[in-house]
C-alpha cells in the first residue's frame, strides 16, 4: 500500500490510541452512580424477586452483561477506553466509505476529542460510551451495504445486529436504525432503479435486528428476567418517568439543562451539527448526507427529551456528528478546513491538559461516606441509601434489600415509599440507612418513612453532612465523622 493510502489509516489508528490514552488518567476515579449501580446489579443477576435478580433497573440486558464481564471498576474503565478507541476506528472507517480516505482522519479526530472529553462525562463508563462503537460500526455496515450492491444483504444484516446491540445497551440509542431507514428511503426516492435494493437493505437489517432481539430476550429469560417485565422496564417505564420528571422536577434539573446546552455549544457539537444540516439541505439528494443529518437531529432530540439532562447524554451524538465532520471536511473550502483543524487541535490539547492535571485528583463524598460505614460495619451488614446513590453502597461493599438503587425508579415506582417501608419494617431490614439528602425530597411522600426510621433506627454520625442511621438492636464501631 502506498504511503498516501496508508496515511489516513495510520492517522485513524493513532487517534484511536489518543482517545483511549486520554481516558487512562481517570482509571482510579471513584465510581459514578451508574457504574456502581450496574456493577452491583450485574454481580447479583440471577433468578430473584425483581427484574434482575433482586434489583430493578430500567435498562436492557446487554449493558448488564458487559458490567458482569468487567466484574470490577478498573476493568470496566479499561473497557471504556477500548470502547472509545473502537468508536474512533469505526467512525473513521464510515467516513472513508462515505466520502473517501481523506475524510477518515477528520471524522476520527472529532470522535477522539469527544470520546475523551471529561466535559461530556467520559470520566466514567456509561451506556452511551459503551453503545457508541456499536452505533458507529452499524452505520459503517449500512454504508458498505449501500456501496456494495453485491453484498447488500450480509452488510445490512450485520448493521441490524450491531444496531440492536447498541439498543441492548441503552434503549434510547436508535441512531443506527434512523440512519439506515433514512438512507434507504432517500435512495429509493432519488434513484427509482434502486428501490429494490433499498427495500432489501431495510428488510435484511430488520432480519438481523429481530434475530438479535430474540437472542437477547431469550438469554435474559434464562437468567430469570421475564420478557414482559423487561418490556415494561425498557419501554413503558420511560413514559412514566417522563411524566414524573415533567411534573415535579427540581431546580437542579433546570441547572443541568443549562449546563447541557452550554456543553453542547462549547464542545463544538453545536457548530458541527448545524453545519451538517446545512450540508444536507445543499445535498438533499445524497442518501448518506441526508441520513447523517437526520441521525444528528434524532440523537440531539433524544439527549434533550430524556428530561434529566446529564452531560454524558451528549456522547450519543458523537458517531453521527463525527461522521458529519468527515463529510464536511471534503466538501468545504481549504480555509474552513484550517479552522476545523484548529478547533480539533484545541480540543485535543485542552483535553490532554485537563486529563493529566486533574486525572489523579480522586475525591468523592460518596466514597468517603461508604468507606466510613464500611470501617464500622460487620461483613454481613446491608444498607439502604435514601434516595439512590448506589456509589455509596458500592464504596461500603454492601448489598441492599431494597430493589431500587436509583432515585428516578423510586419516584416513579414507589413514590409513597411503600416498598421501602416494608423492607425497613421487615425481618431483613438493613443494618444501615443513609440519608443522603433530606427524606422530604421531590416526588416522594416520606411522612411514613420518617416514622419507621425514627422507630427502628438511631442516628449515629453525619460524615460529609449525610446522616447515617443504625438499627436500634445492633451495636457497631463508631462511624468516623471526618470527610
Amino acid at each position: 500500500m502506498r504511503l498516501e493510502h496508508r496515511a489516513p489509516l495510520l492517522a485513524v489508528l493513532g487517534l484511536a490510541v489518543v482517545a483511549a490514552g486520554l481516558r487512562l488518567p481517570f482509571l482510579g476515579a471513584p465510581a459514578g452512580n451508574d457504574e456502581a449501580g450496574f456493577l452491583i446489579v450485574a454481580r447479583s443477576w440471577e433468578a430473584g424477586s425483581s427484574l434482575y435478580g433482586d434489583y430493578w433497573v430500567d435498562r436492557p440486558p446487554l449493558i448488564l452483561w458487559i458490567f458482569d464481564l468487567a466484574g470490577d471498576l478498573t476493568t470496566l474503565r479499561v473497557l471504556g477506553c477500548l470502547a472509545a478507541a473502537a468508536t474512533v476506528v469505526a467512525v473513521g472507517g464510515a467516513a472513508a466509505v462515505a466520502a473517501g480516505r481523506r475524510a477518515a482522519p477528520w471524522a476520527a479526530a472529532a470522535a477522539a476529542v469527544w470520546c475523551a472529553s471529561p466535559w461530556l462525562g467520559t470520566v466514567r463508563v456509561n451506556g452511551e460510551i459503551l453503545a457508541a462503537p456499536f452505533v458507529a460500526a452499524s452505520i459503517l455496515c449500512t454504508l458498505l451495504a449501500l456501496r456494495r450492491p453485491d453484498r447488500t444483504v450480509p452488510w445490512a444484516i450485520a448493521a441490524g445486529v450491531l444496531a440492536t446491540a447498541a439498543f441492548g445497551i441503552k434503549q434510547s440509542t436508535v441512531d443506527p436504525f434512523v440512519f439506515a431507514v433514512v438512507a434507504a428511503v432517500v435512495l429509493a426516492v432519488v434513484q427509482p432503479a434502486e428501490r429494490r435494493r433499498a427495500t432489501l437493505l431495510v428488510a435484511a437489517g430488520v432480519l438481523g435486528a429481530l434475530g438479535t432481539t430474540a437472542l437477547l430476550v431469550l438469554s435474559a429469560s434464562l437468567r430469570g428476567t421475564a420478557p414482559g417485565e423487561l418490556f415494561r422496564a425498557v419501554v413503558v417505564f420511560r413514559f412514566d418517568a417522563g411524566q414524573v420528571i415533567g411534573s415535579s422536577a427540581s431546580g437542579a434539573t433546570d441547572t443541568r439543562l443549562l449546563a447541557l446546552a452550554g456543553t453542547w455549544a462549547v464542545s463544538g457539537l453545536a457548530v458541527l451539527s448545524v453545519a451538517v444540516l446545512v450540508l444536507a439541505l445543499r445535498r438533499r439528494r445524497d442518501p448518506v448526507v441526508v441520513a447523517t443529518a437526520a441521525t444528528v437531529v434524532v440523537s440531539s432530540a433524544i439527549a434533550l427529551l430524556g428530561g434529566s439532562y446529564w452531560a454524558h447524554y451528549l456522547i450519543q451524538l458523537v458517531p453521527a456528528v463525527a461522521l458529519g465532520a468527515g463529510l464536511l471536511a471534503v466538501a468545504v473550502a481549504p480555509w474552513a478546513r484550517r479552522v476545523g483543524a484548529s478547533g480539533l487541535a484545541v480540543g485535543l490539547v485542552s483535553t490532554l491538559i485537563y486529563s493529566f492535571v486533574t486525572g489523579g485528583q480522586h475525591e468523592s463524598e460518596a466514597d468517603d461516606l461508604g468507606d466510613a460505614v464500611r470501617a464500622a460495619a460487620e461483613p454481613s451488614d446491608a444498607m439502604v441509601v435514601a434516595y439512590g446513590q448506589p456509589n455509596v453502597l458500592f464504596a461500603a461493599g454492601m448489598d441492599s434489600p431494597y430493589e431500587n438503587l436509583w432515585s428516578l425508579p423510586i419516584r416513579v415506582r414507589d413514590p409513597e415509599l411503600t416498598d421501602l417501608i416494608e423492607v425497613l419494617r421487615g425481618p431483613e431490614a438493613p443494618a444501615w440507612v443513609v440519608e443522603w439528602s433530606d427524606f422530604d425530597t421531590w416526588a416522594v411522600d416520606a411522612s411514613a418513612l420518617k416514622i419507621v426510621v425514627d422507630d427502628r433506627y438511631r442516628a449515629v454520625a453525619a460524615p460529609c453532612g449525610h446522616v447515617v442511621w443504625l438499627r436500634d438492636d445492633l451495636d457497631r464501631a463508631p462511624v468516623a465523622e471526618d470527610c
